[in-house]
């Protein structure tokens, strides 16, 4: 019974140890970003690093892939929590925003001199566009097709950055087409690539039907470019202008607790300055819209919650465990006392008295008042001495109620008497020797 106690005791402590754990250990996230080396990538090591010096109650384990489409594929297969992709390459189903990265814009840089100064001049036109990327051609091509310009209108010559480079330089280019961050370098460059023609700088063609085109194809979005944001003498844009975008964000498994989220949502933006020095695109990080819940990409209940000032607290997290532990750690303790005190109880083989032990008690006593023989009176004597050495170490070992020590001591002093009876009587009888005889050691039980 005591190996038993200990360990029920051994199992208590160990789930509650469980209990702990789960409650209290870091939660870990398997977050899905690729390619090597881009700028998601670097926000997301910055910020795994940050949740380790912070100590936070979550951690970050990275997933290496190839990019947006493959970070995607492992979040819908159920191998990512969280994923970065890009909103028109391959959104998962079961995916919800949590952050918005960075916002890409689309822009077009005129060659100098081309009075190219709408969408529609492009037609017949040599455009320029960075190779290999697949989902950069699928938004010309939707901006082309918005205009009305088909396909086989323009002659769309890719090649790597060097090579667009050198065409434009070399005057083979009428227009170069970008999808990139606006304070990206490679935005800056393309301008300062064309070479003036009789003092003019390369010109900035504005997307005057962005909202529009975000409004047909809702994996777009839109952005707005300041005056002067790419430099130039006159300043390029000449004036604030919207234009088309594509969106990198931190996607979460809809599945994914709210608290989880929301406390993710809540440490991302509370680390974005100690993430930005060691990734400066961190700066570009923004919270989605929290009206828009009916998007294509619907913002997550945990960052609504977070926009919203709705985040849980620990407490009302957890205080239905805490109530259920408290009741259960009860129960256990209740269980266990019970247990500790039976062994302590029975630890010298001591045992309390069954009602069985007192009706032989009445029995043995009905037996003594009745006629007894010389001859049955020695095991009756035994039987008593037996009887009465039990009783009087249960009550004084094990436990007893008063009530039953009051029924114990009346039946003793009983049994005495009718022990003293029998052997009067034996004595008394005709052909019996006279001589005294002395009674057993019966004694009363004091309280």
């Amino acid at each position: 019974m005591r190996l038993k106690v200990l360990a029920i005791v051994f199992v208590g402590v160990a789930i509650a140890a469980a209990a702990a754990y789960g409650l209290f250990a870091p939660r870990l996230l398997r977050i899905a970003v690729g390619p090597l080396g881009g700028q998601d990538i670097r926000i997301v090591v910055a910020f795994l690093q940050s949740l380790q010096r912070e100590k936070a109650s979550l951690r970050l384990k990275l997933v290496l892939t190839e990019g947006a489409s493959a970070s995607g594929a492992l979040l819908e297969s159920g191998k990512a929590d969280l994923a970065v992709i890009r909103s028109d390459i391959t959104v998962p189903e079961k995916a919800a925003t949590v952050a918005i990265f960075r916002r890409e814009a689309v822009y077009f840089v005129t060659k100098p001199g081309s009075k190219i100064t709408k969408i529609g001049d492009l037609k017949g036109k040599a455009i320029g566009s960075i190779a290999p990327r697949p989902a950069n051609d699928r938004m010309l091509e939707s901006i082309l097709t918005y205009y009305g310009i088909a396909a086989s209108e323009v002659d769309v010559i890719r090649g790597s950055q060097a090579e667009i480079t050198q065409a434009m330089q070399a005057g083979k280019l009428d227009a170069f087409f970008s999808v990139a961050p606006v304070a990206d370098r490679m935005s800056r460059a393309a301008f300062l690539a064309f070479p003036k023609v009789d003092g003019e700088a390369p010109g900035f063609l504005p997307i005057a039907g962005a909202e529009a085109i975000a409004e047909q194809v809702p994996a777009y979005d839109t952005v707005e470019l300041v005056r002067g944001v790419f430099g130039g003498d006159p300043a390029q844009p000449a004036e604030e202008t919207t234009t088309l975008a594509a969106t990198h964000r931190l996607v979460a498994r809809r599945t994914l607790d709210e608290s989880v989220v929301s406390e993710l949502t809540r440490l991302l933006f509370a680390l974005r300055l100690s993430i930005a020095a060691e990734a400066p695109a961190a700066n570009q990080i923004e919270l989605p819209s929290a009206e828009d819940r009916g998007a294509k990409l619907p913002v997550h209940p945990g960052t609504i919650a977070y926009i919203e000032g709705e985040t849980k607290t620990f407490f009302e997290r957890y205080g239905d465990w805490f109530y259920l532990g408290v009741m259960g750690f009860s129960l256990v303790g209740s269980v266990a006392a019970a247990l500790f005190s039976r062994v302590t109880n029975n630890r010298t083989g001591v045992h309390p008295v069954t009602d069985d032990e007192l009706h032989r008690m009445v029995v043995l006593i009905d037996q003594l008042r009745q006629a007894v023989t010389a001859e049955a009176l020695p095991a009756l004597e035994a039987e008593a001495r037996t009887l009465h050495h039990m009783l009087l170490h249960s009550v004084a070992e094990a436990a007893q109620d008063s009530d039953r020590i009051a029924t114990i001591r009346f039946l003793v002093d009983e049994l005495r008497l009718a022990l003293a009876d029998a052997q009067q009587r034996i004595r008394e009888a005709p052909g019996e020797r006279s001589e005294p005889r002395r009674p057993p050691g019966l004694t009363a039980i004091s309280t």
